[in-house]
């Protein structure tokens, strides 16, 4: 019937299924009652969210640019980059002879002026800008070249003879001739890449350039001998200028910025004293030196240490090198303290030219920890010939040791005669004895009877400059005494000049890096 067989067997036992209610009633049987079935009905579809489209990133691309030497220094060139949007912007540029550099990245905007330092003279350059979107993203845009300018007249008459490469990437220095005075920085092949002319507050006045340093910002500061103490920043904009006047006392021969805002400084008055009982006058013009601190952000300095706290000028004994100066301040020259540095413990080491001597201060300014040479010194010499005369830039190594420039003016020609050198010394406080550790000395001796320096760089070499020597010689030394670099020096004709420390540990003028050499 309706010819089932046909029918697949499923579809048989399914329509079997649904008959069998049907087939029960009509046979007169009580059917069970019918539970219906739970339909569980199925959950309505979610509605579709589609997520807006991201929005397109907008590449910021540059609409102008230009490049240009400053009016105010041949070796600072002003890059100019107008966007379509803010970013920030660095500039890559490079010189085969003279590397290749990349500057700091700029905050985010949309006009820049980007200034590049680290620049030979009269050397073309080519460049590329980079820009930084804000999501980090760095890309490339277009660039050109740039030609610096000549040095000026007094750097431009320097004759230099460079032996070897420095360790170094920068080594700044002062030069001085009688009428212009500069800071200077040299790569590491001794070319002047960095220059700064110091400017004397009045025409009567002649520019100087003493001890150099720099604040944790980035900013120099200097004594310019005349006047004042000045801080510039690397683009040679004065921030601000310390007065000599009774308030501050007159800055001399060194000076270290404690932090942003105070700086700690050597500086000198004049005390009259009796020196009737020494064959002087009654009325004796003495030349003291103090330490003071300044606070840049209050103006104010304050005295923390004072020479005749310490030592008595009218006792015989306290003298050694004892002669009346006649420039600047008029009176004796006493102590003559030339170099301060920091110790380890935060100690103050001076170096006391006029006793050839060297001091630790304490912390607190409140003692004289010991004395090393001269009067009264703490510590004898088994080796007279470990003595020092004349000494400069004495600090204190992280061993412990003492690193000085022994000038060795009048210096016994029982212990050698007059000649300079670099000398480290051991202090063995078991037996109170200084005992010289390591040298450098010349060969031919080169003598610097004025001024001069010895630093230990971060590498462990020493850099050590003959300041006054004719040449000037500044020189990089290897602890085994090996000659890493050396710069000879001086200038064209009999014009005087000098120049009064060399100094290393310099990584960037502007917060500049040097990039590997492309490949």
């Amino acid at each position: 019937m309706f010819g089932m067989s046909r029918l697949p067997a499923i579809v048989i036992l399914i329509f079997a299924a649904a008959l069998m209610p049907f087939l029960s009633v009509c046979q007169g049987a009580d059917p069970s009652p019918t539970i219906p079935a739970t339909i569980t009905p199925a959950p309505a579809p979610s509605p579709t969210i589609t997520a807006p489209a991201p929005t397109p990133t907008i590449t910021p691309s540059v609409t102008e640019y230009d490049a240009s030497v400053s009016d105010d220094n041949s070796l600072i060139v002003w890059v100019n980059v107008k966007l379509t949007r803010e970013a920030g912007v660095f500039i890559e540029y490079e010189n085969a002879a003279a590397g290749r550099f990349r500057t700091a990245l700029s905050e985010a905007a949309s006009e820049h002026a980007i200034p590049v330092v680290r620049l030979r003279p009269e050397t073309t350059y080519s460049y590329t800008i980079g820009l930084v979107d804000a999501d980090g993203g760095a890309t490339f845009g277009p660039g050109g070249e740039f030609t610096t300018g000549s040095l000026p007249d007094t750097l431009a008459d320097i004759r230099q003879k460079v032996t070897g490469k420095s360790s170094q990437p920068l080594l700044m220095s002062d030069y001085k001739t009688s009428t212009h005075a500069y800071i200077v920085i040299r790569d590491d092949a001794g070319e002047i890449v960095w220059y700064y002319g110091d400017v004397p507050p009045a025409p009567e006045m002649n520019s100087a350039v003493g001890p150099i340093t720099r604040k944790r910002n980035g900013n120099f500061i200097y004594i310019s001998g005349p006047c004042c103490i000045k801080e510039i920043t690397p683009l040679g904009v004065q921030v601000d200028r310390i007065d000599h006047n009774e308030a501050n006392g007159r800055a001399h021969h060194d000076l270290y910025p404690l932090d942003d805002n105070r700086i700690l400084y050597l500086s000198r008055e004049i005390v009259i004293f009796d020196d009737s009982k020494n064959g002087g006058d009654v009325e004796s013009p003495l030349r003291v030196d103090e330490l003071r601190i300044l606070d840049q952000s209050t103006g104010r300095s304050e005295r923390v240490w004072h020479a005749m706290d310490f030592w008595d000028v009218t006792d015989p004994s306290q003298r050694v090198l004892w002669r009346l100066r006649e420039d600047g301040m008029r009176g004796w020259d006493w102590t003559h303290v030339n170099s301060l540095s920091i110790g380890a413990r935060g100690n103050v080491v001076l170096s006391v030219r006029n006793r050839n001597q060297i001091i630790s201060i304490s912390p607190d300014f409140q003692l004289i920890e010991w004395q090393l040479g001269g009067p009264d010194s703490n510590y004898t010499f088994p080796d007279t010939s470990d003595r020092f005369y004349l000494v400069h830039t004495a600090t204190e190594l992280p061993n412990g040791n003492i690193l000085l420039f022994d000038n060795g003016l009048t210096r016994p020609e029982a212990e050698g005669g007059e000649y300079s050198r670099a000398l480290e010394l051991r202090l063995d406080n078991a037996t109170m004895t200084a005992v010289k550790e390591w040298e450098y000395r010349p060969t031919p001796d080169i003598f610097a009877s004025h001024v001069s320096s010895a630093y230990r760089l971060r590498n462990g070499n020493t850099l050590v400059d003959f300041a006054n020597a004719t040449p000037q010689v500044i020189v990089e030394v290897a602890p085994s005494g090996q000659e890493v670099f050396q710069l000879e020096f001086a200038h064209i004709g009999s014009r005087w000049s000098w120049n009064y420390r060399a100094y290393g540990d310099i990584d960037s003028i502007l917060g500049e890096t040097k990039l590997p050499p492309r490949q």
